[in-house]
């Protein structure tokens, strides 16, 4: 009960964190239909538009949030270190996604709900008890009025009330707190052999003659065509605006497209006349490459929109998909040939040790028996499938051939040490407590990803090329 409580207030704190970080953009600026012309917005969920003033009323939100734990350590390098531009798109598209599953779900927030929600609050108390000037007060500071701001409140506890259906139903047992302890806090100890891939591996000229009437499709070397493209990014209309039809005409009336894209192109492939070399499917963008790869060589396109805004392409050479020689891809083939090889003879040997004692066999394959040491799981340079086979072994059991990262092991646990009972009892609640808040962020991470799936959003947000 005592830890469920403490649970409540922190989930209580960090609702009014999220509205005094979130509720000033929808105040002041609000989420828009769409009816509103494109270029106001940076993102549409279902239909609802998210203006671009919520965004960066979001995007300062952060900002001042990190800065005031920063201090002067964060600069605007950090903040695009930190994407805080992704960030603050992402929790506004989070945001408007609960809030229609919550209209969805008929979630209400009762007036009670509501009045207790923000007497709550320390900002509005004065003594301990809710204080009418400090609130109204704390409205005028936002420029708002009390019908906005409660109807926000309401959005953000109807938000809260849906992330706690989904949170309620995770359920943790004590058997589960007791094994998850044990995964943390037990240690084992392993020795083992490592055989690597043999490096001295001959390969016959036959054998890559074969390889490449078998496998040479997987060389092929796909079609490429060398574009050249004008970029205007700020267009965000449904259709071209007059500037970039502008472009088109003169490029009609023949002059240089390499010059127009110097002098209007918004990539930073301008400086050499929009080219951006040889380009092959699944290079660029679906809607560009379906205009670029259906040109003619000299043929220059429509204006064609992506995410990035318009773009007018010119094709400049094609080079069709062909298969290469055998003399262009024979090193490679080489390579592949030997690197199987080497792993072929790695297996044959390791299960010929796997069936004898491991110092003996050490011995005549000129081998080391190394040993860990006892470790906790992920405290070895074991790979880390090895490791956790080795933590399913009884003492005195082996395993392998286990191929890893480096060659296949064979492996033998000496020692397992279980967890300190004594220790368990003192850490019981607080591992509980971090365990549960750990397996209702990954269930809500879940439910919220298979949420957003179905979602229908557009982002018109610009991102660099």
């Amino acid at each position: 009960m005592v830890m469920l409580k403490a649970m409540r207030r922190r989930a209580r704190r960090i609702l009014w964190v999220t509205i005094i970080l979130v509720i000033p953009a929808f105040i002041w600026w609000g989420t828009g239909g769409l009816r509103e012309r494109r270029i106001d917005l940076v993102a549409t969920v279902g239909g609802k538009g998210i203006t671009r003033e919520a965004y960066y009323r979001k995007l300062e939100g952060l900002c001042q949030e990190i800065r005031a734990r920063m201090g002067d350590a964060f600069d605007e390098r950090m903040a695009k270190a930190l994407n805080l531009e992704r960030a603050a798109l992402s929790s506004l598209i989070e945001r408007e996604i609960l809030l229609q599953e919550a209209r969805k779900k008929r979630i209400k927030v009762s007036d009670q709900e509501l009045r207790e929600e923000i007497k709550s609050y320390p900002a509005f108390q004065k003594a301990g008890k809710f204080d009418k000037e400090a609130y109204f007060a704390f409205l005028d500071w936002y420029g708002s009025t009390p019908q906005k701001f409660e109807e926000e409140i309401r959005r953000e506890i109807s938000i809260a009330k849906l992330r706690e259906m989904v949170l309620d139903k995770v359920r943790i047992s004590e058997e589960e707190i007791r094994d998850e302890y044990l995964k943390e806090y037990e240690e084992i100890e392993v020795r083992y052999l490592l055989i690597k891939p043999a490096e001295e591996v001959k390969i016959e000229e036959k054998e890559i003659e074969e390889y490449y009437e078998k496998s040479g499709e997987d060389y092929r070397i796909p079609e490429k065509i060398r574009v050249r493209h004008i970029l205007i990014k700020e267009e965000r209309e449904e259709r071209p605006t007059e500037k970039i039809k502008e472009i088109r005409k003169r490029l009609r009336e023949g002059e240089d497209f390499a010059k127009l894209a110097k002098e209007f192109s918004q990539c930073p492939s301008k400086g050499k006349g929009g080219d951006l070399g040889f380009i092959k499917r699944g290079d660029r963008e679906p809607e560009f490459e379906r205009v670029a790869f259906g040109l003619k060589e000299g043929q220059i396109s429509r204006p064609v929109r992506s995410r990035f805004g318009y773009h007018i392409i010119k094709l400049e050479e094609r080079r069709e998909s062909h298969l290469p020689p055998l003399d262009e891809v024979r090193e490679r083939i080489e390579r592949t040939l030997k690197e199987e090889r080497g792993w072929e003879m790695a297996r044959e040997k390791a299960q010929e040790i796997e069936r004898e004692d491991l110092e003996a066999l050490a011995k005549r394959f000129s081998l080391e028996v190394k040993g860990t040491g006892l470790f906790k799981r992920g405290g070895s340079d074991l790979p880390r499938e090895i490791e956790e086979e080795a933590f399913g072994l009884k003492v005195g059991e082996g395993k392998g051939p286990l191929r890893g990262k480096d060659g296949y092991y064979i492996i033998r646990l000496i020692k397992r040490k279980g967890m300190d009972e004594k220790k368990f009892a003192e850490e019981k609640e607080t591992f509980r407590e971090n365990y549960t808040q750990r397996k209702k962020n990954e269930a809500y991470n879940q439910w919220y990803d298979n949420l957003k799936k179905q979602a229908k959003i557009v982002t018109y947000l610009p991102q660099e090329e």
